[in-house]
C-alpha cells in the first residue's frame, strides 16, 4: 500500500463571501456581490465594533445590491463604529448598496461608477395566509419609506424621495454622485450614535 496525504482544504481570503484584510490601524472590506443572507455579515459587524478611533475601515462597494436587512444590520454596525468609514465605489453600486455606502463618513467614487437608487422588491413568505400577507405588505412598507427618507435624507430631494418610493430608478453618474455628497455635507449633519465616544475632531467627512 502507498501512504499518502489527502490535500489539505486552503481557504483563501478572497473565497470567503465577504472578503476582509486587516492590517495595522486598516480594515478594508470588499462587497463585490449581490448582498446575502445578514449571517454572511455578522463577523464583519462584529470586528467593525472592535475598531478604534485611530483606525480605518474601507468599504470597497461593487454590487447589484441585495437583501435590504443585511444592509440595514452593516448600517448599524457602521453607525456604531469608532473608526473612520470610508466607502470607496466603483463598477455598479445599486438599490441596498447605496444605503451602506451613505453610511460612511468618507465617499471616494471612481470614474465612471453606476449609482442607482430604487424602490425594494419582494414575495411571498411560505405558507401565509391572505391577511398575513398584507400585514406583512403594510409593515414592510411603512418601515422602508420610513427608513429610505431617513437614508437618502440630503442626498436626494423629497420629491425624488417619493418618486422613489413610487417606482422610479434615479441612475446617477460619477461626478452627480459626488456633487449630491458635497451637497449633503454642506446641508446636513449625519446623525451618529451617542452612547459611544465620539470620532476624532480632526477628521471630516469628505468626497473625493
Amino acid at each position: 500500500m502507498f501512504d499518502f496525504e489527502l490535500p489539505k482544504e486552503v481557504t483563501r481570503i478572497w473565497d470567503l463571501v465577504v472578503p476582509y484584510v486587516q492590517s495595522t490601524n486598516q480594515l478594508d472590506v470588499y462587497i463585490n456581490t449581490s448582498i446575502d443572507e445578514p449571517s454572511c455579515y455578522s463577523e464583519i459587524c462584529y470586528i467593525l465594533s472592535t475598531l478604534t478611533v485611530d483606525e480605518t475601515d474601507y468599504f470597497h462597494i461593487n454590487t447589484p445590491g441585495g437583501i435590504l436587512d443585511s444592509a440595514f444590520q452593516l448600517v448599524d454596525a457602521i453607525k456604531r463604529c469608532r473608526a473612520t468609514t470610508v466607502a470607496k465605489l466603483t463598477g455598479t453600486v445599486a438599490s441596498a448598496g447605496t444605503i451602506i455606502a451613505l453610511s460612511c463618513d468618507e465617499l471616494i467614487v471612481a470614474e465612471h461608477t453606476s449609482w442607482m437608487i430604487h424602490n425594494y422588491s419582494a414575495g411571498a413568505y411560505g405558507y401565509e395566509k391572505g391577511h398575513e400577507l398584507k400585514a406583512r405588505q403594510e409593515h414592510i412598507d411603512k418601515s422602508t419609506n420610513h427608513a429610505f427618507k431617513e437614508f437618502y435624507s440630503g442626498f436626494l430631494t423629497d420629491k425624488e424621495v417619493k418618486e422613489v418610493i413610487n417606482g422610479k430608478d434615479i441612475w446617477l453618474t460619477a461626478d452627480e454622485v459626488r456633487m449630491r455628497w458635497q451637497r449633503k455635507l454642506d446641508n446636513t449633519t449625519v446623525p451618529r450614535v451617542t452612547d459611544l465616544p465620539p470620532k476624532s475632531k480632526s477628521r471630516s467627512r469628505k468626497s473625493s
